[in-house]
């Protein structure tokens, strides 16, 4: 295959080569009626952008319809912009297109339109993302539930896998052969959960992304002026990525998720939230984290160790770079 470079067309014919790329998954957006539209919009790096299993492609895309599905929207369309660095080649834009045609049919949402610039050699990694997503919200935007003290918090998925395969492809140490990047469309997930229990018993729904856990609670905790309250020894995590993590000098509150969300649940119905998650292929290994309280002293999150005293928990000093 070619190279992407002003010669071969420049932003113009590589629009038209991901056009063509992207293929059926390229189409209007779906009408946005009988509710209220919702808008999120991202950037995306990932260093490096081709990783064990995926790429920047995929991880765009399902970060996309997540930050909609967890807003409370059916996702229905999204716009790609790609900015390429000259002399990549041109089978590398391919696969990119391929794994955004591959996670837009998996989420059920189509690409409405594209944009590209190739910039000279040096000025970019390869490839970078911007992503627009719209979906629907089918009813009107109440107030989101207050949570109060005793509800429950809930993981759908184990912890930092995202991080430590691409940490590990990053650094060279082979880890993530054994551990997924857990790069899913959510979609399906949060439709059971939300069909599941009662109107009002979810609290709040929040994507665990580039900080990880840590990043979501304490974003969370700000917001509602509450304090959170989380067991270290009931954090989800793989083993192989738990060491993964620890040679990288990672905290596996800290290291990035893809395919993951944070429920605040009333706690009447966490059992039967917990059904709902686990019933769908991406939410096999749901737990119960923590819960809500009125606000310790020690801080808006607190983790409670396996061994010792509670301690305040807030973003990392030195979170990793470049992981979405």
């Amino acid at each position: 295959m070619g190279l992407a470079d002003d010669r071969a067309g420049g932003a113009g014919g590589l629009r038209g080569f991901l056009r063509e790329a992207l293929g059926e998954a390229c189409g209007p957006c779906p009408a946005l009626a009988g509710g209220v539209p919702v808008v999120w919009s991202g950037a995306h790096v990932v260093d490096p952008p081709f990783y064990g299993d995926g790429d920047i492609g995929r991880a765009a895309v399902c970060r996309t319809v997540n930050e909609l599905a967890a807003a409370g929207a059916v996702p229905l369309g999204l716009s790609l912009s790609a900015v390429v660095e000259a002399g990549l080649p041109l089978g590398r834009v391919r696969q990119v297109a391929d794994s955004v045609r591959a996670a837009a049919r998996a989420a059920g949402v189509r690409v409405v339109d594209i944009d590209a610039r190739v910039v000279r050699a040096g000025e970019a990694d390869q490839i970078y993302l911007h992503t627009t997503g719209i979906g629907l919200r089918r009813s009107p935007a109440a107030p989101a539930p207050r949570a109060r003290a005793g509800d429950r918090l809930v993981v759908s998925a184990p912890l930092g896998g995202f991080g430590a395969h691409v940490l590990s492809v990053r650094a060279r140490l082979g880890h993530e052969s054994v551990i997924s990047s857990g790069c899913h469309p959510l979609t399906g997930l949060l439709e059971r959960a939300r069909g599941a229990v009662r109107q009002g018993a979810l609290r709040a729904v929040r994507t665990v992304g580039r900080g990880g856990l840590a990043a979501a609670l304490g974003a969370y905790a700000d917001e509602s002026g509450l304090g959170l309250r989380v067991r270290e020894a009931a954090l989800p995590v793989q083993y192989e990525a738990r060491v993964a993590l620890d040679a990288l000098g990672v905290e596996p509150v800290h290291a990035a998720s893809a395919g993951c969300v944070l429920v605040v649940v009333a706690a009447e119905a966490v059992d039967v939230l917990l059904a709902a998650l686990r019933a769908h292929p991406c939410g096999r290994e749901a737990a119960v984290v923590g819960e809500v309280v009125r606000r310790p002293g020690t801080g808006p999150v607190v983790l409670v160790p396996a061994e010792g005293s509670p301690v305040a928990l807030g973003a990392a000093a030195q979170a990793p770079a470049r992981l979405a």
